[in-house]
């Protein structure tokens, strides 16, 4: 015979009680959900820097990703908001998952917001340069910018008048040694820097053909392409330096370009401190001079006006 189910008033209550007190225990969905896309969302954007960094990920590939990953982000931070009302309402578990999901949501929205400052007080440009109206070309760099990436070309009066409130200090750099002496010192400096050189083309004999070093700087930790051409130009008593330094992606530089010139800048200021000025070879000055393609050296015009005084000053003492 089988046995006499027998239904309990108080049986059913503990039943019921029970998987309430189950219920109640487990933790709430959209908590759970929320911590799974916050941790998600970061790693998905460390992993893209690490790459970008470390094994050259495409910038544009990179820059969507980011943008991928503060989204989840936005959207883990409504899920744990909308987890923590039900679990004040319901008295569920998961209040821990929620509060993390909402911290790391805001742990990766605070990497942005700490360039809100520089967005605000600075000028919105990519492209600085020391002499707006003729600013250094780039020429192997071209080659480098592939889709997506700015134009080559500098976008004109409108950066140049913000980049003159903004950042005045930005000269051309004189200093009174040769072109070719002047090429060497901002060749090491590039170096010191770690820059990495793209191509180097020493000044030739007249000022038509200015030596150029072109190089790529980046960013210190998601690696950004940063695009620099140093230009010297000048004869055998004085030359004069020109730096431009663009940003391969992006719209505003948040400063980058401008530090970056005062960088080189102070390096060369550093090396010219700790080199003394070579001797002028008279026969390349007088080769120059007979060449005639450009602009003479003025240097030799002052040794023969020197010679000349001193021989008129010999002779009267004589």
């Amino acid at each position: 015979m089988q046995p006499v189910r027998v239904f309990s008033p108080e049986l059913s209550r503990n039943a019921v009680r029970r998987m309430m007190d189950t219920a109640l225990q487990r933790p709430e969905f959209s908590a759970v959900w929320s911590l799974r896309l916050a941790l998600f969302s970061g790693a998905l954007v460390i992993v893209a820097i690490a790459l970008h960094r470390l094994l050259g990920l495409p910038t544009p590939v990179l820059l969507n990703v980011i943008k991928a990953g503060l989204a989840g982000a936005a959207a883990a931070l409504l899920l744990g908001l909308a987890a923590a009302v039900r679990i004040w309402l319901t008295g569920r578990a998961g209040a821990g998952m929620a509060f993390v999901a909402m911290l790391a949501s805001l742990a990766l929205f605070a990497w942005p917001a700490i360039y809100l400052p520089a967005l605000r007080s600075l000028p919105p440009i990519n492209d600085v340069t020391t002499d707006p109206h003729a600013p250094p070309p780039l020429v192997a760099l071209a080659r480098l910018r592939g889709p997506g990436a700015n134009p080559q070309a500098y976008p004109g009066e409108t950066f140049a008048e913000m980049q003159a409130i903004a950042y005045p200090d930005l000269q051309p750099f004189l200093i009174a040694r040769s072109a070719d002496e002047a090429f060497e010192l901002a060749a090491d400096a590039v170096r010191r820097l770690n820059f990495q050189v793209v191509a180097e083309t020493p000044p030739g004999d007249d000022l038509d053909r200015p030596g150029l070093i072109e190089a790529v700087d980046r960013t210190p930790i998601i690696g950004f392409y940063d695009d620099v051409v140093i230009r010297i130009q000048g004869d055998e008593q004085s030359a004069q330096i020109d730096v431009r330094s663009a940003s391969r992606y992006g719209r505003h530089d948040l400063g980058r370009n401008a530090s970056r010139v005062r960088a080189i800048f102070q390096e060369l200021r550093t090396r010219l401190e700790s080199t003394v000025p070579a001797p002028i070879d008279p026969r390349a000055a007088r080769s120059k001079q007979k060449s005639g393609k450009g602009a003479a050296s003025k240097q030799p015009k002052g040794d023969d006006r020197g010679r000349a005084g001193r021989r008129s000053g010999g002779d009267r003492g004589r």
